[in-house]
């Protein structure tokens, strides 16, 4: 019996004898796996030859252009990466140029976190002096309200910047400096507005 291996894919032509036109059809069983399932395909060919063995090697041969065709549909889909490294390994083992499909770009934005080095910048330049320990504790009651108000990092940069500005503003206007303070808890930051 005949049979090939091609790219995962197991060809296996089946010849049919037509006696309409006197020839022999090129047909093929192609199968392949799909995590634990098998899957296949009965192929059809519009050629005819008028020997057995040339509808054999034309099946095996247009057999492998179908699984090309196949996999290049389930590539532009998504396919894995586990089956492209596969098709690189049967490429060099036969001999053939490998190809590799140009990366996608991704549509979403990867929006930079306001970390706590920028916290303590954005305090300090407003002229406060506190302990690290406050810092601390008013950056994660900061942070705790930014995920429950499903805010972006950017959102939460402007609440500290508009808390510190609000802060200096009111001190030139009463002409004195208050205590230096800052929200330590979240419902103090909700409270800036």
């Amino acid at each position: 019996m005949w049979s090939r291996l091609y790219r995962n894919h197991v060809i296996m032509p089946f010849p049919s004898y037509d006696t309409a036109a006197n020839a022999w059809a090129p047909q093929a069983d192609i199968s392949w796996y799909v995590g634990p399932s098998r899957e296949s395909a009965f192929v059809r060919f519009p050629n005819r030859f008028m020997t057995e063995a040339d509808a054999v090697a034309c099946a095996l041969r247009r057999g492998e252009a179908w699984i090309d065709d196949h996999l290049g549909r389930s590539h532009s889909i998504g396919g894995s990466e586990p089956a492209r490294t596969i098709d690189r390994i049967e490429a060099v083992k036969n001999g053939r140029e490998i190809v590799t499909p140009p990366q996608r770009h991704r549509p979403w934005h990867v929006e930079k976190a306001f970390t706590f080095g920028q916290f303590k910048s954005v305090i300090a330049r407003s002229g406060v002096r506190l302990s690290e320990e406050t810092l601390h504790k008013s950056y994660a009651a900061l942070v705790k309200l930014r995920k429950n108000n499903h805010w972006s990092w950017a959102q939460t940069r402007q609440k500290v910047e508009y808390s510190q500005h609000h802060r200096s503003v009111a001190q030139t206007s009463t002409k004195h400096q208050s205590s230096a303070r800052i929200p330590l808890t979240e419902r103090g930051w909700r409270r800036i507005s």
